[in-house]
C-alpha cells in the first residue's frame, strides 16, 4: 500500500477558509425563536407533592437511624475513598 505525502500547498492555517468556501454560513432569520416550556398547575401541584412525599421519607429515614447504620456508613466511607483515590 502506498501512502502518499501532504501536498506541499496544504496549510492548516487556510482550513477554516476553506470551510468557509464550501460551507458558507446560513442567513440567520429575521427573528430569533425560542422554545418555551409551561407546566399545568396540576403538574405543579403533582410535582410539589412529589418532593413533600420524598422529604417524608428521608425525615422518616433520619428519625429511625438509617442513615447512622453501619451498612449505610460503609457505602458512604467507600464511595469517599474512590473519589479521593481518583484525584
Amino acid at each position: 500500500m502506498a501512502i502518499n505525502p501532504i501536498d506541499p500547498s496544504f496549510n492548516l492555517e487556510n482550513t477554516k477558509e476553506i470551510r468557509k468556501k464550501v460551507n458558507p454560513p446560513e442567513e440567520k432569520p429575521a427573528q430569533s425563536v425560542s422554545d418555551k416550556v409551561e407546566l399545568s398547575p396540576e403538574a405543579k401541584k403533582l410535582h410539589e407533592s412529589q418532593i413533600q412525599n420524598k422529604l417524608s421519607e428521608i425525615r422518616g429515614k433520619i428519625e429511625s437511624g438509617f442513615y447512622g447504620s453501619d451498612e449505610v456508613l460503609n457505602s458512604v466511607a467507600g464511595a469517599l475513598v474512590k473519589v479521593i483515590r481518583n484525584n
